[in-house]
């Protein structure tokens, strides 16, 4: 089994930014999230898929682990851009580092909680 087909099975949304904030990876769930397959994500930042007017979560914690080079763990509040939906999270987001240290991304996993009593 390849880790996509593992990562595919999980209902939680597993993704990779690069340091611009391009997608370089979006499992089954990202792409169901925003009914888009793989390769019409792969290279867009959020502003393709959230309405970062409304909300803007995913950006600064984004930015903040890129700045800190420091892992996060939070509760995120996204809007859907295509159905204008808004979605609660559970985000852990950590930085993607070369061989040499440097933060050159970073990758994430969040889960739905909206309706939960976040």
């Amino acid at each position: 089994m390849t880790p996509e087909t593992i990562l595919d099975a999980l209902d939680v949304a597993v993704y990779s930014k690069d340091r611009q904030g391009r997608y370089t990876y979006a499992n089954r769930m990202v792409q169901e999230i925003f009914g888009a397959p793989l390769s019409q994500i792969l290279g867009q930042d959020d502003t393709a898929f959230f309405d970062l007017e409304e909300s803007n979560d995913l950006r600064v914690n984004d930015e903040e682990v890129m700045s800190t080079g420091q892992a996060v763990a939070r509760r995120e509040v996204d809007v859907v851009k295509e159905t204008g939906e808004e979605r609660v999270y559970w985000t852990v987001k950590a930085p993607l580092r070369d061989p040499d240290g440097t933060v050159v991304g970073i990758c994430g996993v969040s889960l739905d909680i909206t309706g939960s009593g976040d």
